[in-house]
């Protein structure tokens, strides 16, 4: 599947890889997943509450860094 980065908007390919080729960005961030509420920042999936910060700007080694249950928002994807 394919979803646009979110700073540089560059298509990526994210079943093979978790940042984007052009700008770094890690590409799985809780704030694009359907599993995430906005307003209580929590992740609905896994039952547990997700930092503001994280869930916008996430590090490798943030929970929605490599999370299986990702799943983008239809804005994420690629047009």
């Amino acid at each position: 599947m394919e979803v646009k980065c979110p700073y540089c908007r560059v298509e990526n390919w994210l079943e093979n890889q978790n940042r984007c080729f052009q700008c770094g960005t890690v590409l799985r961030r809780c704030a694009d997943c359907t599993s995430y509420d906005l307003r209580q920042d929590t992740c609905r999936a896994l039952g547990v509450e997700i930092e503001h910060e994280e869930a916008y700007s996430p590090g490798m080694l943030s929970s929605s860094a490599n999370c299986r249950r990702y799943e983008p928002l239809p804005h994420r994807l690629a047009a």
